[in-house]
């Protein structure tokens, strides 16, 4: 375990987990207990109960489906809570002591954990039929660094996605592209431009300022930030089609279609307020704004659209979060019982039901009882069939635990014209090459 240790500095950890597709809780920590009626065994007498110390990220508040779910099975089996909470980068640095301590939650709500000290937790795959999951979601947010053991299993995902303004598209005669015949990104700039021309809207296009986002272009044509090299990688940042993708990138920005100053880092505008407002036709987001969408839009209709093709493919980026057992926890055999229940096809419809997001069993979907949310969901779920190769191997070299946000600054600068797209992707191929220890492949 040690070992572990020594391989991730606790600071750059905290920076992986600052940019993870999951949203981090607060950072309160603190324990709460929720008390179980009593359970009756066959001669009436009482049953034997156990308390299941939960670490989670967040305070959970009523709405929280997890928290509900554990709630629900507490009161069904007679067994108590114990929640333990400490956000998602506090977990970070203090895993390591509770496990050096053997003072370990029995059950972990995480994003990263499992992954980076996957030795410290238990292998899934004894637990649960691993083929239940959609495959895709089970190797990004379960998956072990180093090796194919799942250490975690994804209780929510989320994925990139494109929504749109309905009423500016009418108003534009622009047809929305359907999974059967979805655009190429040529065709989704040319549009997004038409569209803004027809005075409807301010700006085409617009995208979250986040590498996670951009990258499903890269990603689209081919690219990677990495390549496998034997049991290590090759840093594959500055690669003439990562390079090509970047200038188109800069030239959407630069020529009006996208609003400029937010991705040069001349304004801290969101640009998902952008789209709630209507000043963006389209948005290149996540599945997790669906839903305050449909509250906060109220000047136009939106839907939601496949993921363009680029000149390789469809791509899009999952990521999620993962309910873990550490193998030393005193309670695991507990944790084991809490999560058989919980994948159990029943009880994990009733939770999607009401998380209202993604599911990672196959044969259980959130379905909406609005027609029109539904049709959304089914277009929002298919987007896991888009997720590359080569980001499941960019995720596999965890790249992150060396530079992060950096690879995002640097694309900044390239769209604020402070230096050119291959200066830009040259200079962090070679801090990431510098920091990995691994060699570059131009």
């Amino acid at each position: 375990m040690k070992k572990a240790w020594k391989r991730v500095a606790a600071g750059m950890l905290a920076t992986v987990m600052a940019a993870s597709l999951a949203a981090c809780g607060s950072k309160g920590s603190g324990t709460e207990t929720t008390k179980a009626p009593e359970a009756t065994g066959a001669a009436g007498g009482a049953a034997a109960a156990g308390t299941l110390k939960v670490l989670m990220p967040e305070e959970p508040g009523a709405e929280n489906s997890l928290n509900n779910a554990l709630k629900a099975w507490s009161e069904e089996t007679g067994n108590q809570i114990d929640m333990i909470i400490i956000s998602h980068d506090d977990q970070l640095t203090k895993f390591p002591a509770m496990a050096k301590n053997k003072d370990l939650p029995d059950i972990i709500a995480t994003t990263r954990l499992h992954q980076l000290y996957p030795e410290e937790f238990m292998d899934m795959a004894q637990v649960v039929d691993l083929s239940l999951f959609e495959d895709s979601a089970l190797k990004i947010v379960g998956k072990d660094y180093k090796s194919d053991k799942i250490s975690g299993l994804p209780r929510q995902f989320t994925t990139t996605c494109m929504y749109y303004n309905e009423d500016a598209f009418a108003a534009a005669g622009v047809e929305a592209p359907t999974v059967d015949n979805p655009w190429t990104w040529d065709e989704l700039y040319e549009n997004a431009a038409k569209i803004q021309a027809s005075g409807t809207v301010k700006y085409g296009f617009a995208a979250d300022v986040s590498r996670a986002r951009y990258d499903i272009l890269m990603y689209a044509n081919g690219g990677s930030l990495v390549e496998k090299d034997g049991d290590t990688f090759k840093v594959n940042v500055n690669n003439p089609v990562n390079v090509a993708t970047l200038e188109k990138f800069v030239a959407a920005n630069e020529s009006g279609v996208m609003p400029k100053a937010i991705w040069a880092g001349g304004s801290t505008d969101n640009p998902v307020e952008y789209f709630k407002n209507g000043d963006a036709a389209i948005l290149l987001s996540g599945s997790w704004n669906y839903n305050s969408l449909t509250t906060d839009v109220t000047k136009f209709k939106f839907g939601v659209m496949p993921t363009p093709k680029g000149s390789a493919s469809q791509a899009a980026i999952i990521g999620g979060e993962a309910l873990a057992i550490p193998e030393n926890a005193a309670g695991k055999d507990l944790a084991v019982e809490f999560v058989k229940w919980f994948y159990d096809e029943k009880n994990f419809k009733n939770y999607i039901q009401e998380d209202k997001g993604l599911s990672s069993l196959k044969s259980v979907i959130y379905e909406p009882v609005d027609e029109k949310a539904a049709a959304d969901f089914k277009i929002l779920q298919n987007e896991v069939s888009y997720v590359t190769d080569s980001f499941m191997v960019d995720e596999s070299s965890a790249w992150r635990t060396y530079k992060d946000n950096e690879y995002r600054d640097y694309i900044k600068r390239a769209v604020s014209g402070e230096i050119t797209a291959k200066e830009a992707l040259d200079a962090f191929t070679k801090e990431l090459a510098e920091s990995s220890g691994w060699t570059t492949t131009q």
